[in-house]
């Protein structure tokens, strides 16, 4: 099993934006050379919350300056992109990178940044639907055609055409039932945040893996998960930067995508249902013991407890690599990098020491 790094690229209160880059592309670079295997950046626009309006631009200047770690889309957010020119930005990293390209596809779910872009949310998972099979077939047949109703698309190739196809390296975000089951419908691995404690995504992992089985006759690549990490020597340091900054996180991501609103989702149709319901339960359920799942879903604690938890995760859904994101809430860089060390150092071994279990 591999290991790597998610990057949020939150804007950072103690840097300003061109700072700030620098310093995540030093961490990176960094990070191979720790012997963590991939990178999965995130596609936001217009907000502090995140400030990678493009991370197929971001990832090509990575793959300049690194020469193994595989260079993931965590993801690309297919509504607000043309699915003809997506085939062709990942065939193109794939070349200028030597095949370390993979693919991670998303649907959104911020209404400011749907607005931004001029574009209705009710119309996300059919727009998604439509786009995310186009491009698909396009990067393993190297055309794009489509006769959709949101992208007709005549006949093209791609130019330069595609090394190989994207099989075992393609991925999308799988946070609602229906997306679980498009994932499964295209063949395509699961992508998730911790958010809950595990034990509730129980049903829902094992669903995939048989209805993945179902329609593709082998089984579902291992889930990738991306970890909120807070690891210290000093158990006590670590859950004090997760209560802290974690949490910090957890605010801004309720806020960026509204999430203790029910009406904007139930507005969306039933492309958002799973959302709406959601938005209620935690209304229900109070800030206070969503801090409390989120910790507990996430990664904090000494080298030990953190490998620990990651065994016991494994027991309850399966196979799954870890996306940890170490750089967070303006965490200080230098303390990035040294929690990227220890996890590298005590749970890297453990990745790599597990070997794919018979379904």
């Amino acid at each position: 099993m591999k290991f790597g790094i998610q990057q949020v690229i939150q804007a950072h209160k103690d840097h300003n934006d061109t700072e700030m880059f620098r310093k995540e592309v030093e961490s990176i670079i960094e990070s191979e050379q720790m012997g963590f295997d991939i990178v999965w950046t995130v596609e936001h626009h217009f907000t502090d919350y995140s400030i990678c309006p493009d991370n197929l631009q971001y990832l090509s200047y990575i793959a300049a300056r690194t020469k193994r770690l595989l260079l993931a889309t965590g993801a690309i957010i297919v509504p607000w992109n043309d699915p003809l020119r997506m085939v062709e930005k990942l065939t193109m990293l794939d070349h200028l990178s030597d095949g370390r390209a993979v693919m991670g596809l998303g649907r959104g779910l911020a209404r400011r940044e749907y607005t931004g872009f001029r574009q209705d949310m009710s119309e996300a998972r059919e727009r998604f639907n439509e786009a995310a099979e186009m491009i698909v077939r396009g990067c393993e047949e190297g055309f794009v055609e489509g006769n959709g109703k949101y992208y007709p698309q005549p006949r093209v190739e791609v130019r330069p055409r595609p090394i190989r196809g994207f099989k075992g390296r393609r991925f999308m975000v799988c946070m609602s039932p229906d997306s679980f089951e498009v994932a499964a419908e295209l063949g395509m691995g699961a992508m998730m945040f911790s958010q809950f404690p595990w034990e509730s995504m129980v049903d829902a992992c094992n669903g995939y893996k048989e209805n993945f089985r179902s329609k593709q006759g082998e089984d579902a690549p291992p889930f990738v998960i991306a970890d909120f990490i807070s690891i210290d020597k000093d158990v006590k340091k670590a859950e004090e930067v997760a209560r802290d900054k974690m949490t910090h996180y957890l605010m801004h991501v309720l806020d960026h995508y509204e999430m203790l609103e029910k009406q904007h989702f139930t507005e969306a149709g039933t492309s958002y249902q799973h959302y709406a319901n959601a938005a209620e339960q935690m209304a229900e359920m109070g800030k206070e013991a969503m801090v409390e799942g989120f910790l507990a879903a996430n990664l904090w604690g000494d080298p030990a407890m953190i490998c620990d938890k990651m065994e016991k995760r494994r027991e309850l859904i399966g196979d799954f690599e870890t996306s940890g994101c170490f750089s967070y809430s303006s965490i200080p860089y230098d303390q990035t990098r040294s929690m990227m060390k220890m996890f590298a150092e005590s749970a890297g071994d453990l990745f790599h020491s597990w070997e794919r279990k018979i379904s």
